[in-house]
């Protein structure tokens, strides 16, 4: 797609319509429970990396290199850990 045929942001128009409020109330209570069980956890940053993790596992797969979790968390842990689509994907 090229730079022509985009449209320019913020999009025309209203953004808070019926429709998306109820939405947006929703979603940030969910948020706001999220921050308070994140509380509880002794090391709020695992959240953080579990899901970065995810992506690079999701992303990987994307490029036909099949991988675990498991492998992940293991070249995260132990950078000693030699197998290269493992070393390519945590990156």
């Amino acid at each position: 797609m090229s730079e022509q045929m985009l449209e320019p942001l913020p999009p025309a128009g209203e953004l808070a319509t019926p429709a998306v409020l109820p939405e947006l109330v929703l979603a940030h209570r969910y948020l706001a429970e999220l921050k308070g069980v994140a509380k509880t956890i002794p090391n709020e940053g695992i959240l953080i990396s579990t899901l970065a993790l995810q992506e690079a596992q999701s992303h990987s797969e994307i490029e036909n290199r099949i991988t675990t979790q498991n492998n992940l968390y293991k070249q995260k842990l132990q950078p000693g850990f030699s197998d290269p689509t493992i070393k390519e994907a945590a990156h």
